[in-house]
């Protein structure tokens, strides 16, 4: 029964790679604050959840890998944070720097280029991630798992839009059902599996870094898209109601 609340979780992360295309949340204004409140929500997430938990894994793999010979592992959760940053960081500037020709060479329109599946490819490991780290979410409790689900259902929705923009129905036909499928393969495995808890520090630390740059690409201001009091409305917000239920 552990397992059923997190299930139910993937599959509305799931739904939401189905279906997010009838969601409409483009541009317009109202809808542009709500994509931001959800950014917000995202990075309070990732600063006041998933950091102490950062470092609980980091005492956890210290403890663990004490003996082993090593390369300051008493870093590695956070240069794996830094890890899981840069390399989203660097498939986001490859898609920026590559769209211009892109465009002028119809790709969008095509099957898909290697910039392409390289995006997609990055995005469904990371999303396979965020699957995976659900469940040991529903093994620490219930209100653990709700607080991820939240912030994770609502970042999601904001990748969905966000590859949606870029790609256009070259995302629809292929990249929305290579995401999908890589939800429940995460979940799947993280149910299948249990790695050491060296190895799961390490994840964490990728999914914490990830976090942070998605939200930050997506809210950071262009063509003057980004929603600053919204962003700090659910950033405030979402911080507020998880310190309330930590304490409970």
């Amino acid at each position: 029964m552990e397992l059923l609340p997190s299930l139910v979780v993937v599959i509305l992360l799931a739904a939401i790679y189905v279906f997010g295309g009838r969601l409409d949340i483009g541009a317009k204004s109202h809808r542009r604050r709500w994509r931001s409140v959800a950014s917000g929500i995202a990075v309070a997430y990732a600063f006041i959840q998933l950091m102490p938990e950062m470092a609980e894994a980091q005492n956890a793999f210290s403890k663990a890998a004490a003996g082993l010979r090593l390369l300051f592992p008493e870093h590695r959760v956070h240069f794996s944070a830094l890890a899981g940053f840069v390399l989203l960081y660097g498939l986001e500037h490859l898609v920026s720097s590559t769209r211009e020709r892109r465009r002028e060479e119809r790709v969008m329109e095509g099957k898909g280029d290697m910039v392409y599946w390289l995006h997609i490819a990055g995005f469904a490991i990371y999303t396979g991630l965020v699957s995976y780290l659900m469940v040991d979410q529903g093994r620490r409790g219930l209100s653990f798992l709700i607080l991820y689900a939240v912030a994770m259902a609502l970042h999601s929705l904001g990748t969905d839009f966000s590859l949606r923009r870029e790609h256009g129905a070259l995302y629809d036909r292929s990249g929305k059902w290579i995401l999908t499928g890589s939800v429940f393969a995460g979940w799947i495995i993280g149910v299948s599996t249990s790695i050491p808890v060296t190895y799961l520090a390490t994840l964490q630390g990728l999914l914490g870094g990830g976090v942070v740059v998605n939200s930050a690409i997506a809210e950071l201001p262009k063509e003057n898209e980004g929603r600053f009091w919204p962003f700090v409305a659910g950033a405030v917000g979402y911080a507020v109601i998880i310190m309330w239920i930590m304490k409970q």
